[in-house]
C-alpha cells in the first residue's frame, strides 16, 4: 500500500497550491492558507538570508501548519540592482560584474555570465520579455545591442537564449539560502534551472532531511525529465523562463510532452497560471478550462507567482485557486 503522497497514483494525491510571498502579501500568511494555500513559497532571489529566516519564522508565528518552500536561485541568473529605466529597440546596453554605481551601467553578480558569453550570443530579461545580442564581452564588462524596448527591472532574470549559461557547482548564495533557510524551519527547497539529476544531490548534501523540488525551465530538464524525477522529490513545469529557452512558439509542444502520471511524483504547473488575477478581481475564462484541463492531465497543482506576489488582491486570487483546484 502507498506509504505517502509522493507514491501514490497521481490522481489520489492531495492537490496544492503553492502562492509566492512578496510585496502585495508578507503579513497575509494566515489569511492565504485560510484562502487555500497548502504552501507558502519564499523566493531567497530577493531575500538576504537575514531577511529570510525572518520572514520564515514570522510566516510560522502566524500559522503553525503553514508549508514553507524556499526557491533557490540555481543557474537562474539575476540582474543587480538599480533604478528601473526604459529602454529602447537598438539601445546599447552595459552590464557589469561589479555595481559601478557611479556609472550608468547594470550589475551582473554572476561571474559566469562573463567566462561563458560570447559575441553574437542572444541573451533574453526578465522571462524574455527583453532580447538583447551580445556585442562585445570583457572580464567585467559585456554590452548588448537590444531587440526590442521596455523597462528594464532590476533583480529580473537574465540568461543565454536556447542555451542556458551552466554551473559547476552550488552557489555560495545558494549554501547560504539553505543554511538560512533550515535556521527558520523550512525543509523544503525548490531549486531553479534544474539541469541534471546532480544537482538535486547539491540541495541534498547540504540539507540531507530536505524535500527538493526540482524547477523544469529548459530544454536540457525536459530532456532528461525522467532522470530528474528519479533524483526529485517534486517537479515544477516553469513556462517563464522554458518559453525564453525552447522559443515561444514551441513552448506549447514541449509542455504537452509532459505526462504527469507517468513520472512517479507529484509534478506542478507554474508560470502565468491565473495571471489575469495579477490585476483583476476573477481569472478569465480560459484560465478556469487551463486549470480542469491540468488536472485531468496529472497536474497535482498550481504555483502562484505575480499573482499573490505582487498582485491587486492575492487573498482573492487564493481562494478563486483553491475553488479551481478543489483544495
Amino acid at each position: 500500500m502507498p506509504s505517502s503522497a509522493h507514491d501514490r497514483p497521481a490522481d489520489q494525491r492531495p492537490r496544492q497550491l503553492v502562492v509566492t510571498l512578496g510585496p502585495a502579501s508578507w503579513g497575509s500568511e494566515a489569511d492565504l492558507q485560510r484562502a487555500g494555500a497548502t504552501a507558502l513559497r519564499f523566493n531567497a532571489s530577493h531575500l538576504v538570508p537575514g531577511e529570510l529566516v525572518r520572514r520564515l519564522k514570522g510566516a510560522r508565528e502566524q500559522s503553525d501548519v503553514a508549508v514553507s518552500i524556499v526557491d533557490l536561485q540555481g543557474a537562474k541568473m539575476r540582474l543587480g540592482q538599480f533604478a528601473p529605466r526604459t529602454v529602447e529597440p537598438g539601445q546599447m546596453l552595459t552590464l557589469v560584474h561589479e555595481d559601478l554605481s557611479r556609472d550608468a551601467s547594470i550589475p551582473l553578480p554572476h561571474r559566469e555570465a562573463f567566462e561563458q558569453l560570447e559575441p553574437g550570443d542572444w541573451v533574453s530579461l526578465d522571462d524574455d520579455r527583453l532580447q538583447a545580442k551580445v556585442e562585445s564581452v570583457g572580464r567585467q564588462r559585456l554590452t548588448l545591442l537590444l531587440a526590442n524596448g521596455g523597462t528594464l527591472q532590476p533583480r529580473k532574470g537574465f540568461n543565454r537564449a536556447r542555451h542556458p549559461i551552466e554551473l559547476v557547482e552550488m552557489t555560495a548564495a545558494d549554501r547560504e539560502a539553505i543554511d538560512a533557510a533550515l535556521d527558520g524551519g523550512c525543509r523544503r527547497f525548490a531549486l531553479s534551472f534544474v539541469s541534471s539529476p546532480a544537482e538535486c544531490a547539491w540541495v541534498r548534501n547540504r540539507a540531507p532531511q530536505a524535500q527538493v523540488i526540482a524547477k523544469i525551465e529548459r530544454q536540457l530538464a525536459l530532456d532528461s525529465l525522467s532522470e530528474i524525477a528519479e533524483a526529485a522529490d517534486e517537479l515544477w513545469i516553469c513556462r517563464g523562463d522554458l518559453g525564453a529557452q525552447v522559443g515561444w512558439t514551441a513552448l506549447g509542444a514541449q509542455v504537452a510532452r509532459v505526462a504527469p502520471r507517468e513520472l512517479g511524483l507529484p509534478v506542478l504547473m507554474a508560470g502565468q497560471v491565473l495571471e489575469h488575477l495579477t490585476a483583476h478581481e476573477r481569472p478569465t475564462r480560459s484560465e478556469i478550462c487551463h486549470v480542469h484541463d491540468l488536472l485531468e492531465r496529472g497536474y497535482s497543482g498550481i504555483v502562484l507567482s505575480d499573482e499573490t506576489a505582487i498582485g491587486c488582491d492575492p487573498i482573492r486570487a487564493t481562494g478563486w485557486a483553491a475553488r479551481l483546484l478543489g483544495v
